[in-house]
């Protein structure tokens, strides 16, 4: 699935090496909600987001989750709680198709995350890092105002995985 992935973003960015110079650099601002459902909890979480496109098809971003609740699990019979504390990453993005009304975009990177537990009284501290890969799609309503939906997957180090899912507003900003 990563080399799929990585071989379609090396190819997207052939074909926009050439890309117009009209194609002047921009910004993006974002904050929404996220739902991150991990192997055995699931988190509710308050997304931001910035990012830099360099062209109208490729662009970075980055992004922070910032876990809203807990969530009640059992593993072997034994109750507890798990709080997201966060999740941090930094994202390669290519965007197939693009216009000033909307585009669709693919994009991979790597990510760190870090949570708690709280079981009978003792409580736990866990990080670990992840690559990541998703897809999805921007509409701008209003000039530079829009909404984004996205997916996400997390592959863990310790062989973990989580989907993500959001919905949030977009501002851009130059270009």
């Amino acid at each position: 699935m990563y080399r799929s992935l990585l071989a379609a973003s090396l190819s997207a960015l052939a074909l926009t090496a050439g890309a117009p110079a009209q194609d002047a650099p921009r910004f993006t601002l974002g904050a929404g909600y996220e739902r991150a459902d991990f192997d055995s909890a699931e988190f509710d979480t308050i997304v931001l987001r910035g990012g830099y496109d360099f062209t109208r098809y490729l662009g970075v971003e980055g992004q922070v989750n910032v876990g809203i609740g807990d969530d009640s699990i059992t593993e072997g019979g034994v109750a507890g709680d798990v709080e997201l504390d966060y999740i941090a990453g930094l994202f390669g993005v290519v965007r197939p198709w693009s216009s000033d009304q909307g585009n669709v975009f693919l994009r991979a990177g790597y990510s760190t995350t870090e949570a708690e537990a709280s079981v009978a009284g003792l409580s736990f501290e866990a990080d670990d890092d992840a690559w990541a890969y998703g897809v999805g799609g921007e509409w701008f309503f209003a000039g530079d105002n829009g909404v984004r939906v996205d997916y996400t997957r997390f592959d863990y180090d310790d062989g973990g995985e989580s989907d993500v899912f959001g919905v949030s507003y977009v501002r851009r900003f130059g270009g």
